[in-house]
């Protein structure tokens, strides 16, 4: 497990979460927040969805994105900022159940580059769909 640089990290992670729109706007919700993972959900609506119901996979790759930032922001030290300098989304079925899941997590935490990944997951009734 990491070891967090800033103590109040949490505290960090929260209010800069609040502080984005994007995630607003998506209306992904954080659900927990620990050293190098983070946890977030989206709840479907009619507004987030493309033309055959599914989510959108621009909404999708927005939450992943922003699930693996925020699960380095967990590791960084205070007053540094996270941005992405690469990522790749790969779909395996479309996202069709009710809420969606994103964990975010540090693979490895560098001095200014962290190594993430995130994962999607769709859930129906609290309950992971395969």
């Amino acid at each position: 497990m990491f070891d967090p640089k800033d103590p109040d990290f949490e505290a960090r992670v929260k209010a800069s979460f609040a502080a984005q729109s994007a995630m607003k706007t998506l209306q992904i919700e954080l659900v927990s927040v620990r050293p190098g993972e983070i946890v977030m959900q989206l709840e479907k609506s009619e507004e987030l969805l493309q033309q055959q119901g599914f989510v959108h996979g621009g909404v999708v790759t927005a939450g992943l994105d922003s699930a693996c930032g925020f699960a380095a922001l967990t590791l960084s030290a205070p007053n540094v900022e996270v941005l992405s300098i690469e990522f790749k989304t790969s779909f395996f079925r479309p996202a069709a159940a009710d809420r969606v899941r994103f964990i975010g997590r540090v693979l490895k935490a560098g001095r200014r580059v962290s190594f993430c990944e995130a994962e999607a997951l769709a859930l129906r009734e609290g309950e992971q769909v395969m």
